[in-house]
């Protein structure tokens, strides 16, 4: 009986401790060189109430969005240009699959590091 009852109760800590992993998908660091005049995506689908947090550091200023496609539309929920790096949050309001894109406008190749992760409601 203490038997038994000892494993429910592990159980039961597994599924706990489980279920609070669960709740936060992250990106090890990223690295990309992006060509001159190219750009760099990386899309994941977010739903409604999930917070996005983002970092990213360049070797020369890029410009950078957050944004996401409906109908012909593109509806951006973060832009600046000229950065060489940023960190931030988004809170998703709207289900939809979001891209993170990050343009260069310069001649010569860009290095960009660069992770995000998503809080789960």
């Amino acid at each position: 009986m203490v038997r038994l009852c000892r494993r429910m109760v592990l159980s039961c800590f597994i599924v706990v401790i489980t279920g609070g992993c669960a709740s936060l998908v992250a990106t090890d660091k990223k690295s990309e060189t992006i060509k001159p005049s190219g750009i760099h995506e990386d899309c994941m689908e977010l739903i409604s109430g999930q917070i996005l947090e983002y970092s990213f550091e360049a070797s020369k200023p890029l410009n950078f969005n957050l944004h996401y496609h409906e109908d012909h539309d593109v509806i951006y929920g973060i832009t600046k240009d000229g950065v060489s790096g940023d960190k931030g949050t988004f809170r998703c309001e709207k289900k939809q699959y979001y891209c993170l894109i990050w343009t260069n406008p310069a001649p010569e190749p860009v290095d960009l590091v660069y992770s995000y992760s998503i809080k789960k409601k």
